[in-house]
C-alpha cells in the first residue's frame, strides 16, 4: 500500500490500517510503509514524482519477510495512483494495480472542473445567495476566478509529437495525465480502478478521460475493472463506503 498525501502509512481516519487489516483477513499479504522523510523513515520526502525507489524498497521488504508471494499488486489513492503508475511497468514483479481517485491535475482540467461542476452548484448553496443578498460577495475576486478559469479551460494540452520516442527525461516535461496514461499503457497487467461519487479529483479525472481518446481506449480494456462507490468521499470516511471498498479490492483480487 502506497501513501498518498503526503502523510504517513495510518492514512486519514487510519483509513490505510483499516484497509489493510482487512485485505489480510482475506488471506493476501499487506504492507504499508513510510516514505522516506515521512513518519518513521529518515531521509528528505521527495514527493509523489520521485518515489520509485522507495516503492521498489518496500516491495523488496515484502518478498524478504514473506517469500511465498508470487505475485505483488501496488495499492495507491490520488497522487499515489501516480505514483504506482509511473513505477510499475519498471519492476517485472508487480503483476496488478489498484488505483482509487487518481490524481491528474494540471492548471486546465482544475479549470475545466470548476467551470463544469463546481460554479453551478455554488449557486444552489444557500450561503451564495446569503453573501449576496448582504453585499457580502466578492464580485471582483469571483469573476476575475471565473475569467482566469475559462482561459484555462481553452487551453490546449500539449503533448508528444505522432513518433516522437518516450525518452524518461522527455515524458517527464509532459503534462501529469500524458506522464500517466504512458505509465498506464506500458503496464500490462490487470487493474483496479475505483472513484467516489462526490470527490473533486475523481471528478477532475473523469474529466480528462472524457477529453482524452487514449485514456477512454485503455480505460475500456478488458484488463481494466472499474466501479464507482456513490455518495463517497476522497477517502472513503464512512464504514459503508470502506466496506465497499475493501470488498471490491477482495472480489478484483480473487479474479485472477
Amino acid at each position: 500500500m502506497v501513501a498518498d498525501g503526503p502523510q504517513y502509512r495510518v492514512g486519514a481516519q487510519r483509513q490505510f490500517v483499516l484497509l489493510a487489516r482487512s485485505l489480510q483477513a482475506q488471506g493476501f499479504a499487506t504492507l504499508r510503509f513510510d516514505y522516506r522523510g515521512m513518519g518513521d523513515s529518515e531521509g528528505v520526502h521527495r514527493g509523489f514524482m520521485n518515489v520509485d525507489n522507495d516503492i521498489r524498497a518496500a516491495v523488496d521488504a515484502l518478498l524478504a519477510y514473506a517469500p511465498s508471494i508470487e505475485e505483488v499488486v501496488l495499492w495507491g489513492e490520488c497522487d499515489s495512483s501516480a505514483a504506482v503508475l509511473f513505477y510499475a511497468n519498471k519492476d517485472s514483479r508487480i503483476k496488478g494495480l489498484s488505483i482509487a481517485n487518481p490524481w491528474v491535475r494540471t492548471e486546465e482540467s482544475r479549470a475545466k472542473t470548476m467551470v463544469k461542476h463546481y460554479y453551478g452548484q455554488r449557486l444552489l448553496q444557500g450561503n451564495f445567495w446569503k453573501k449576496l443578498v448582504t453585499l457580502e460577495f466578492d464580485y471582483r475576486g469571483s469573476l476575475g476566478s471565473l475569467w482566469r478559469n475559462l482561459t484555462l479551460m481553452v487551453k490546449p494540452m500539449q503533448g508528444l509529437a505522432d513518433g516522437q520516442e518516450e525518452s524518461e527525461d522527455l515524458m517527464r516535461s509532459q503534462p501529469l495525465p500524458i506522464q500517466l496514461e504512458a505509465g498506464l499503457r506500458k503496464f500490462a497487467g490487470p487493474v483496479l480502478l475505483i472513484l467516489s461519487g462526490r470527490d473533486w479529483i475523481a471528478t477532475e479525472f473523469l474529466e480528462v478521460v472524457a477529453s482524452s481518446p487514449a485514456w477512454q481506449a485503455l480505460l475500456a480494456a478488458p484488463r481494466v475493472t472499474r466501479y464507482e462507490i456513490a455518495g463517497a468521499d476522497h477517502s472513503f470516511s464512512k464504514r459503508e463506503w470502506r466496506d465497499e471498498l475493501v470488498r471490491h479490492n477482495c472480489h478484483w483480487l480473487s479474479t485472477w
